[in-house]
């Protein structure tokens, strides 16, 4: 998918449910576990309220300049959008002493939220997607919560890998969680924002989700 077909998954009347699946569906999902059920909820919770409330309320504080990339855990690289919020997260080269990152990132941008979360993981990114949707629906209840309710599709990042990505719905908002997996490490990417955005900032969202890549550009 290209960066424009991507941008137009995000944006397409703001954020309409009836997004065009690819030709085949990915079955053949398997019971594997990725995250614990309580970080998996723990995203959930942390994406659907707490940062769209903390980017409502509070200023810029930490804002993104043209070339910084954000590190997620030890093999996880994105490019945020220049001027987005970085809420939690370290931007590549400043680890510090122990030259570790944190396994979450998230960044503020014109009202929506975009965060990554990695973890050891030795499946396909269909099977991750579906993990994160059976986890929540088992935990919170098919009816309710932030939960996954399209059908995937395939995304592609700049550098070539492909993952698959859903729409998702909750109280007054909705997105889109996307699943890649470089080499033995799981990347789930919850991107969410309020009912309506505007048009200039699903291409933006888009440019971010493209720029996912493993830091030694590999990991297909």
């Amino acid at each position: 998918m290209s960066g424009s077909e991507t941008a137009g998954l995000i944006g397409e009347q703001r954020w309409r449910a009836d997004w065009v699946p690819v030709d085949r569906r990915l079955l053949g999902i398997d019971r594997r576990t990725l995250l614990p059920a309580g970080l998996v909820v723990a995203l959930f919770l942390i994406a659907a309220w707490i940062l769209p409330a903390v980017n409502d309320a509070v200023k810029v504080s930490d804002p993104i300049r043209a070339g910084d990339v954000v590190q997620v855990g030890s093999g996880v690289l994105f490019t945020p959008m220049a001027g987005a919020n970085l809420i939690t997260g370290l931007r590549q080269g400043d680890a510090g002493p122990t030259g570790s990152y944190p396994a979450t990132a998230a960044v503020s941008y014109q009202g929506v939220v975009f965060e990554i979360v990695t973890d050891t993981y030795q499946g396909t990114p269909a099977q991750l997607l579906e993990q994160i949707r059976k986890t929540d629906e088992g935990l919170r209840g098919a009816a309710g919560g932030f939960r996954v309710t399209g059908a995937p599709v395939t995304v592609s990042t700049a550098t070539g890998q492909q993952g698959v990505a859903a729409r998702v719905e909750g109280v007054n908002m909705v997105g889109l969680v996307a699943a890649f997996v470089f080499g033995g490490t799981g990347v789930e990417v919850e991107v969410i924002g309020p009912q309506a955005v505007s048009a200039s900032v699903a291409p933006d969202i888009a440019a971010m989700l493209r720029s996912v890549r493993p830091v030694d550009g590999s990991g297909s």
